[in-house]
């Protein structure tokens, strides 16, 4: 057991130390009222200390993006959200499951992964177009200056407006990233407590902190 609680602290060096004491408290007092010794029983009750370790770090990292307040900032919500997709990506994939279960969560996650790279580049794609189309209009106002002013005029005003239109647009750009990743969040948090199975260890954990 002592191998066992020793392999799984190390797996949850991302959690503070008072929430890893807190955890690690509770299993070795699971197993011990079970009393299951063994790294092998261990294992077949509650699987392996890096299963449940991902476990326990997706459990943590929903109830953080949940604890968030009003006062988080944009990018502290979306650098929660997409350290929850990961580590709930990584809970998910590491669960024991059936063969059906695991090609729908796959199909699910490929599909968010296309989406989003898709809705990325043509992001970028429209970004680079316009700031291109800007930078030649500017630089054929210069080039204009000495044989028509009013026309060097235009393409200058043209091109400035146009940069100075992506800045003001550039917050709804950025806005709109981060409630694609709130949404890709929230479907994987929701396959997580679709498929993945908590055993009857977490299951106690979960009543346990209810009644503290």
């Amino acid at each position: 057991m002592t191998d066992y609680l020793d392999k799984f602290a190390a797996l949850l060096v991302q959690l503070q130390s008072d929430e890893r004491d807190e955890v690690l408290e509770f299993y070795r007092e699971y197993l011990l009222d079970a009393g299951i010794d063994s790294f092998d029983a261990c294992v077949a009750e509650l699987g392996t200390p890096k299963q449940l370790a991902r476990k326990i770090l997706a459990d943590y990292s929903i109830r953080f993006n949940e604890n968030l307040n009003s006062t988080s900032t944009h990018q502290q919500r979306s650098k929660a959200n997409v350290r929850s997709i990961w580590l709930v990506g990584l809970a998910i994939l590491s669960t024991p499951i059936t063969i059906p279960a695991l090609l729908a969560i796959l199909a699910v996650m490929f599909a968010l992964f296309v989406a989003v790279i898709a809705i990325g580049l043509s992001v970028l794609a429209i970004i680079a177009a316009v700031t291109i189309m800007a930078l030649i209009a500017i630089t054929a106002g210069v080039g204009l200056f000495t044989h028509s002013l009013w026309v060097s005029l235009f393409y200058l005003g043209a091109g400035l407006a146009t940069i100075g239109l992506e800045l003001l647009v550039l917050p709804l750009v950025v806005w709109f990233v981060g409630l694609i990743i709130q949404g890709v969040a929230t479907i994987t948090q929701r396959l997580y407590h679709r498929f993945v199975k908590r055993n009857r260890a977490e299951i106690g954990g979960r009543h346990h902190e209810k009644n503290r």
